[in-house]
């Protein structure tokens, strides 16, 4: 006879015939050595499957009790995604929430407060998974009492946090960067909330960081102590931190989870070592087309939801002779699976909720070598009382923000390209979005448009050379050819045009007039949309791009007709030489 029963960790326990173990394996079984019993996470369609597969099943009274509660959990997360397609106003307070909720965003709150371990949010790009994820860990420290909550995030997104953090709540926060002995104190903080965190050093910090390989044969001495010096440092600061890796954190946010889609890489297996009583995940893109991402996934989100990978796409992946994944099966199996912990919605699922626009800024961190080469360019050949001077170092310095190439042939890394890549990839190849792309400099749009090439990505470019009646040709064509994802441009395409194919605006740079900056939104953003339009801007951190609008735009708003074709010039030139100095 077989038998479900319950562990201590609340788990689902099955003990069965030796021939039956099979069956078990089947919906993700693992054997446990110790207790001699198959373990399975506790769901009403894992316990339905071994009711109808196994013979003569006896049940315990405490997974008949709890089975009770988890039907009405999976109805009432049932109801909660069905209430979001309603305008019936959700009456919800969040304790330590500054700024109101959309209807959606508190219905996403509850949706991963009615699941004790954990769930996958999955919203599209603009409609705030951030909040959603802030204001989840709010409500679990004043009504549940959890201490401290880790954001795992790109270190492109790391300083977004902050910002929504203090926007939203009063909660206090630690940015995990700096030096090594730096980082070794916030880790060990324990007067904060929020503590904020990028990938790799997650890696670096509490996992040995990179491997220091000596090669006998070519390295020389010089090389070999350096080598020893850097891996003796860095296990120094793995054992200082010990307690932090092994502690159990009341909750872990992990933004951009497609990140660890991998299940070899080290960024995966490192950050689901860690321990956390609630676990949440963020991502526009939930996989890229491949069940085995979805699984690398839900490994995070809720281990042993799924078998091993190995007998997961033995179940679901059809093979051919060589191996290769060609197409899979049993879909509607993962996705009956995923239902409890899983919640996605489009911008047009929640349209009569949301603004007109959405805004929504990148910001981009530089690398090492990118920032030691732009403050260079800001120091370099001018002095504090040189008008013309700080000029021209101030355009230099937003066009190397733009692409080190632009400026310094020998910088060969280009994080603001890098992080555009990872917004196109996502917007257009896996949610299918059309956008429009504007830069200030015909040279960037060239660059853009070889990689856009290189996505194989359909694309219309405009720029002052374009001719008249082939602009609204192009304008004919993007608005009514699906086959065409993108449309880029400088800003000869921001004005006269009407382009509302497109829901999503990206400013790969700033214009130093306010007023062109609203021309560009307004090609979308008009009559005739009937999407709401998200604007995406991307600025790179500590630059001359983050103090743009504080310095320029806060001048007289003197429109680009009035400053004619050399606005940037004379816009500089209305500022004095320490507010160009300011600028750097």
């Amino acid at each position: 006879m077989s038998e479900l029963n319950i562990n201590s960790e609340g788990h689902l326990t099955v003990r069965c015939p030796f021939d039956e173990k099979d069956k078990i394996k089947n919906i993700g079984g693992k054997w446990d050595k110790i207790f001699k019993c198959w373990i399975l996470p506790f769901t009403v369609g894992n316990i339905q499957y071994l009711l109808d597969n196994l013979n003569c099943t006896r049940v315990s009274t405490a997974v008949e009790t709890r089975l009770q509660d988890q039907i009405q959990r999976e109805d009432k997360l049932g109801k909660i995604k069905k209430m979001a397609k309603t305008d019936k106003p959700v009456q919800f307070k969040i304790t330590g929430i500054k700024l109101p909720l959309y209807n959606y965003q508190k219905l996403g709150v509850l949706f991963a407060l009615t699941n004790p371990s954990g769930m996958l949010l999955a919203d599209d790009m603009g409609l705030g998974k951030t909040i959603q994820a802030i204001a989840t860990a709010c409500y679990k420290k004043y009504k549940e009492g959890i201490k401290k909550c880790l954001i795992i995030t790109p270190a492109s997104l790391k300083w977004n946090w902050p910002l929504e953090i203090e926007k939203f709540t009063d909660e206090k926060y630690v940015v995990i960067d700096g030096p090594s002995e730096e980082r070794i104190r916030q880790w060990q903080r324990d007067d904060v909330f929020f503590y904020i965190v990028n990938y790799e050093l997650v890696l670096e910090d509490l996992f040995g960081g990179r491997e220091y390989r000596i090669d006998e044969e070519n390295d020389d001495a010089f090389k070999i102590a350096q080598k020893m010096k850097l891996r003796k440092k860095a296990e120094v600061r793995a054992e200082r931190l010990e307690n932090i890796r092994n502690c159990v954190w009341d909750m872990i946010v992990i933004d951009e989870i497609h990140y660890m889609k991998s299940h070899t890489s080290k960024r995966s297996k490192n950050v689901k070592a860690l321990k956390s009583r609630y676990r949440m995940a963020l991502t526009g893109t939930p996989m890229d087309g491949k069940l085995e991402e979805l699984h690398s996934v839900m490994e995070f989100v809720q281990p042993g939801l799924f078998q091993c990978k190995t007998r997961f796409l033995q179940r679901h992946a059809v093979f051919d002779f060589w191996g290769k994944i060609t197409s899979y099966k049993n879909i509607n199996e993962v996705r009956e699976r995923i239902q409890p912990f899983f919640l996605r919605r489009l911008k047009k699922d929640v349209m009569k909720e949301l603004p007109d626009k959405i805004y929504q800024n990148r910001y981009v961190l530089l690398s090492t070598d990118e920032i030691r080469t732009y403050k260079d360019i800001a120091k370099r050949g001018h002095s504090i009382t040189e008008d013309v001077q700080a000029m021209v170092a101030v355009i230099r310095a937003k066009q190397f923000c733009d692409c080190p190439q632009l400026v310094d042939i020998h910088t060969k890394v280009n994080s603001k390209l890098e992080e555009f890549k990872n917004i196109l990839r996502e917007l257009v190849i896996e949610n299918g979005h059309k956008v429009i792309v504007f830069s200030q400099y015909a040279k960037m749009c060239e660059i853009l448009i070889k990689e856009i090439e290189a996505m194989s990505l359909k694309y219309l470019y405009i720029w002052g050379g374009t001719d008249q009646k082939r602009r609204v040709d192009m304008q004919e064509e993007f608005n009514k050819d699906p086959k065409i994802d993108i449309i880029i441009g400088t800003d000869a395409m921001s004005c006269g045009l009407n382009l509302t194919g497109a829901d999503y605006v990206i400013n790969y740079d700033d214009f130093w007039s306010p007023s062109i900056m609203a021309q560009r939104e307004d090609r979308s953003h008009r009559i005739g949309q009937k999407n709401v339009v998200t604007v995406i801007n991307f600025i790179c951190r500590d630059t001359i791009e983050e103090r743009i609008r504080d310095v320029l735009y806060n001048k007289s708003k003197v429109t680009a007709e009035t400053l004619g074709d050399n606005t940037e010039e004379s816009i500089l030139r209305r500022l004095n030489p320490r507010e160009l100095a300011q600028l750097l």
